[in-house]
Order: C-alpha cells, then sequence, then structure tokens
C-alpha cells in the first residue's frame, strides 16, 4: 500500500507530520492484539513531497540484527531469517537514508531525488 502525503498536512521539526505517528501508534496497536511474533507484513510505504518513508512492525530484535540498504529505486531490510525488498516509485537519495527502531517498529525515511 503506498500512502501520498499531501504537501499541506502539518509537519513538525523533522518533517515527518502527525501522520508517521498515528500509523505507528496503529502498527503498536495491531501488533498487541496479534501477539507478536511469525514473519514480518510487506510494511508500510508513506510517499512525501521529499521523502520517501517505509514503516515496518518487527518486534523482537536488536537494532544490530536489521539491516537496512537504500538503492536507487528500492529499500532492502533483512535480518537473520527475513529478507524484504520494496521498490519505490519514485528516484531516492540513497545517502540520506534515516533509520529509527523503537517498540518493534523500523522506520526508514530516504529524501527524494529531486
Amino acid at each position: 500500500m503506498i500512502w501520498k502525503v499531501p504537501p499541506t498536512e502539518p509537519r513538525d521539526q523533522d518533517g515527518t507530520g502527525d501522520a508517521l505517528a498515528e500509523l505507528a501508534r496503529a502498527a503498536q496497536e495491531d501488533l498487541t492484539r496479534d501477539g507478536g511474533g511469525g514473519a514480518p507484513d510487506e510494511g508500510e510505504l508513506i510517499e512525501g513531497p521529499l521523502d520517501v518513508t517505509f514503516v515496518l512492525v518487527i518486534p523482537g530484535y536488536r537494532r544490530g540484527d536489521i539491516g537496512v540498504y537504500a538503492e536507487q529505486g528500492r529499500l532492502k531490510v533483512e535480518s537473520y531469517d527475513f529478507k524484504i525488498v520494496r521498490c519505490l516509485g519514485s528516484p531516492i537519495e540513497p545517502t540520506t537514508a534515516r533509520t529509527t527502531y523503537v517498540n518493534g517498529v523500523l522506520s526508514v525515511r530516504v529524501d527524494k531525488r529531486l
């Protein structure tokens, strides 16, 4: 699923806005409801006017267990027991990739190539 964030949406200082926070909260609620574990889902791709954010619920890992790779036109997330590759609809600047992993929710944000 691709979410397009309109450029008029209010954004906080780091540019993510409330949409990312809401998505992370919803993912955490789903995790609590499902009990966690099992193979990760395909994640959510959020396309903003200046960047692309990929959010993936993967509880039970340590930061060092997860590898994130940004390449032209795609993101790859892998660990010892899974590998997910997502093709992006926009060209990106791979060197701008930023990741967070909090409470089992991985977020990868990368700037679009303008």
